[in-house]
């Protein structure tokens, strides 16, 4: 007997005031897209601290602490699997984060990347469908090192955390020019050994840099950061192996449970060092691929706030990045106060406050138009695959903006047609007309 089983994915969804009251038929035609799916999956880029809410001294971005209460909307939305792996976990500290597990325990909402210890943050969670069984797993390479999970130790209980995929960036710098660099940041007092720290062995989460593995043979290191002499200067990014191994791992289990298996990745590094742009950094598309290899069945990628490419390997879609899903950041109640210092505003400022200051979420359009991927899987093979172009209301109003609609016929043919630049280097070829990556 064959088993179908539809996955609806969505990328970054920042929640920040209920959207259920509106009633415009793109938003309502999206819901029942929603619903219908035998799964659908997003990223909660937001935590759900109770008050009195105590901000972490290590928040990465803007911090998005949230009511706890919003999780009602995702219910409303039909979202039935959630990954809570990113850049946001920890902006109200482990009890933050803590608080926030134990509201989706409370609610029997399967989540997964993040947990009480690294053990728990890595594992599998299942959801039961009547296609069959669906595993999701989920990891975040931003913030990794400032936000992982940690395992109890002897008198430890552990560390509320995400599964981490920590990233090694290497400067390559001419190699003509490399001992000109070298006696330059030794003249200033910088230590440039070709060790790894000057405290060997030693983890330090702060600043957000390596220091686990020393430069490649002739480099040096500097406070953590490698530079290397090459004919060819560039920046590389590379995946910590030891987390690239332990995901392999739990993607094989979950190949043994389930029927097809989901991944979710939040990823903003972007290629030669940048973040939050269109091409994905370097370890990206290899760690996908060892995925996928090792049983995953999709790759659900979101962090940058844009698309990303699509890929399918060996017959198994890889989407890079899914953009925005939700997206009414403006509309946050209330920041730490070190937010409104970093933008010169008086400390009791609002949000509102802040937003007629902050404008570069408005004007970068590529925030505000996103995809949702529609998966068919029968027999745990990939038999179709349909895009469903977004718009989340740019020239709206701050209190409307940010709402997903499924895009109208000449936005949607722009969207999907951008979507179809970045994934031809993939080799992925999308059909305009009709929606659908071709297989």
């Amino acid at each position: 007997m064959n088993t179908t089983i539809r996955v609806a994915a969505t990328g970054d969804a920042i929640l920040t005031h209920p959207i259920s009251a509106d009633t415009s038929p793109s938003f309502l035609d999206l819901v029942g897209l929603l619903r219908d799916a035998d799964v659908t999956v997003t990223n909660v880029e937001m935590v759900l601290p109770p008050p009195p809410r105590h901000p972490a001294t290590t928040m990465h971005g803007t911090p998005l602490g949230v009511d706890p209460a919003l999780l009602d909307e995702f219910e409303w939305l039909g979202i039935n699997l959630f990954g809570l792996a990113n850049n946001h976990a920890t902006d109200y500290g482990t009890d933050g984060l803590a608080a926030t597990l134990d509201e989706f325990d409370h609610r029997k909402l399967p989540y997964a990347g993040a947990g009480r210890t690294l053990r728990e943050a890595r594992k599998p969670r299942y959801l039961d469908t009547a296609g069959g069984r669906v595993a999701f797993i989920a990891a975040g390479s931003s913030n990794a090192r400032l936000a992982l999970a940690a395992d109890p130790g002897i008198e430890d209980a552990g560390r509320p955390g995400i599964a981490p995929v920590r990233v090694q960036k290497t400067h390559y710098v001419r190699t003509d020019r490399f001992e000109v660099l070298r006696e330059t940041l030794a003249e200033t007092g910088v230590n440039v050994t070709a060790g790894h720290t000057t405290a060997p062995g030693i983890h330090f989460p702060y600043p957000d840099r390596n220091v686990y593995d020393p430069p490649p043979p002739g480099g040096i290191a500097v406070d953590g950061v490698h530079f290397v002499p090459d004919d060819t200067p560039r920046i590389q990014t590379d995946a910590l192996t030891r987390d690239v191994d332990a995901l392999k791992a739990v993607v094989r289990e979950a190949a043994r449970q389930a029927d097809i298996v989901l991944v979710g990745l939040h990823c903003h590094e972007g290629i030669q060092g940048r973040w939050n742009n269109d091409v994905p950094a370097e370890f990206l598309q290899p760690l996908a691929h060892t995925l996928i290899d090792a049983g995953a069945h999709a790759i659900i990628g979101h962090g940058p706030h844009m698309l990303r490419g699509i890929e399918i390997y060996h017959g198994r879609p890889i989407c890079y990045s899914l953009g925005n899903f939700v997206f009414n950041l403006e509309t946050i109640s209330a920041f730490p106060v070190e937010v409104y210092e970093q933008q010169g505003l008086p400390l009791n400022s609002t949000a509102a406050d802040l937003y007629d200051v902050v404008t570069g979420y408005a004007a970068e359009p590529r925030f505000w138009e996103s995809a949702l991927p529609e998966f068919t899987f029968t027999n745990g093979v990939l038999t179709d695959a349909v895009l469903h172009p977004l718009t989340l209301g740019r020239d709206q109003s701050r209190s409307r903006r940010g709402t997903p609609q499924l895009a109208e016929p000449q936005d949607a043919q722009r969207i999907l047609a951008g979507l179809a630049d970045l994934s031809r280097p993939y080799g992925t070829a999308i059909d305009i007309d009709t929606h659908h990556v071709l297989l």
